[in-house]
């Protein structure tokens, strides 16, 4: 989430709607310091007081958190956020499973060195039994 985008939507807003940032700190219920700690990136936006925001504000919260204006711009930023989580996803898992594949390559080479190494260890002892 990309908090100083969300911000300077939230900054936007405000001023669009002619709201002082003491007017803001008074319907969210804190000060006037606290509210311009928000704004300045101060202070981590959480989502109960985002969503606080976006109501006094009269915005849906998706709005200002994806910059969009509606149920279908909104359903279509979560679909593009979904489609990458996926790719990334993907490319994950495939780099796991050729990570594991190689690591399970190097644990036979290492199994078939040990049964080598044991197999001679035999054949000594058959040899020089007082080793």
């Amino acid at each position: 989430m990309d908090f100083d985008a969300i911000r300077e939507r939230i900054k936007r807003e405000r001023r669009t709607l002619g709201y002082t940032q003491e007017y803001m700190a008074t319907s969210l219920g804190i000060s006037v310091n606290s509210y311009r700690e928000i704004e300045s990136g101060t202070t981590l936006l959480i989502n109960p007081r985002l969503e606080e925001i976006a109501r006094i504000l009269g915005k849906p919260l998706e709005s200002l958190i994806f910059d969009t204006g509606s149920a279908l711009e909104y359903s279509q930023k979560l679909g593009e956020i979904e489609r990458e989580f996926k790719e990334r996803l993907e490319i994950m898992e495939t780099s796991f499973k050729i990570k594991l594949t190689e690591k399970e390559g190097e644990i036979n080479v290492l199994k078939a060195n040990l049964e080598t190494k044991e197999s001679i260890i035999g054949v000594l002892r058959e040899r020089l039994p007082e080793y």
